[in-house]
C-alpha cells in the first residue's frame, strides 16, 4: 500500500475507534457488552497507531526512492545529450529504440502535411521518455544508470544497423524530400 493509502486507513480505523467507545458510553449495555465494545476500540486504537508508524515510514522510503529516481534522470539525461539525433536514421533509430515504430509507420501512412516535423516531435519525445525509463529501472533494480544507459546506447547502435531500420529511415526521408519539393 501507499503512504497515502496507509493514512487514510489509519485514519479509518482512528473514527471507527472513536465510534466504538462513543456507543459504549452512550447505549443502555450491559457491562459485558460495554467490555466487548471497549476490548474492540483498544484493539483498533493499537493497531492504529501500527499502521500511522508504517504509513510514515512508508512515505520516508517514498520520498527517498523519488530523489533517487530524480538524481537518476539527471545523469541520463546528461548521457542522453550526447547521443547522435541529427540524421534521419539517427532519430528513426532512437524512436525505435524506444518502442516508437508504430507511430513513424502510422505516419507514413496518414501522411501528415509536415514529416520533418512529426520526426522531430518523435524524437523528442523518445528522447524525454529514455532518460525517465532509465532512471526508474535503475532505482527499482538497483543498478546503476549509466549501465542502463550504456545498454541503451548499445541497443541504439544495433538497431541503427539494421536493414529494416535503415529502410524505415529512407521511406521517411523519401516522403520527407517529396514534401519539401512541393511546398518550397
Amino acid at each position: 500500500m501507499t503512504a497515502n493509502e496507509l493514512k487514510k486507513l489509519a485514519a479509518q480505523v482512528r473514527r471507527t475507534d472513536t465510534a466504538l467507545r462513543h456507543l459504549a458510553s452512550r447505549l443502555n449495555l450491559n457491562d459485558g457488552d460495554k467490555a466487548v465494545l471497549l476490548k474492540a476500540a483498544a484493539v483498533l486504537s493499537e493497531n492504529g497507531r501500527k499502521v500511522g508508524n508504517q504509513a510514515s515510514k512508508v512515505k520516508r522510503e517514498e520520498d527517498a526512492r523519488d530523489k533517487a529516481v530524480a538524481k537518476a534522470e539527471q545523469e541520463a539525461k546528461a548521457m542522453i545529450a550526447n547521443w547522435p539525433a541529427t540524421t534521419t536514421l539517427d532519430k528513426v533509430a532512437i524512436c525505435i529504440a524506444n518502442q516508437m515504430e508504430f507511430n513513424l509507420r502510422r505516419d507514413l501512412q496518414s501522411e501528415p502535411r509536415d514529416m520533418q516535423r512529426s520526426l522531430d516531435y518523435w524524437t523528442e519525445l523518445a528522447l524525454r521518455e529514455i532518460p525517465t525509463s532509465a532512471a526508474w529501472r535503475s532505482v527499482r533494480d538497483g543498478k546503476p544508470v549509466n549501465e542502463l544507459m550504456a545498454l541503451a546506447r548499445e541497443k541504439l547502435e544495433q538497431i541503427r544497423t539494421q536493414p529494416g531500420t535503415v529502410a524505415l529511415a529512407e521511406r521517411q526521408q523519401a516522403q520527407m524530400d517529396v514534401q519539401a519539393a512541393n511546398n518550397p
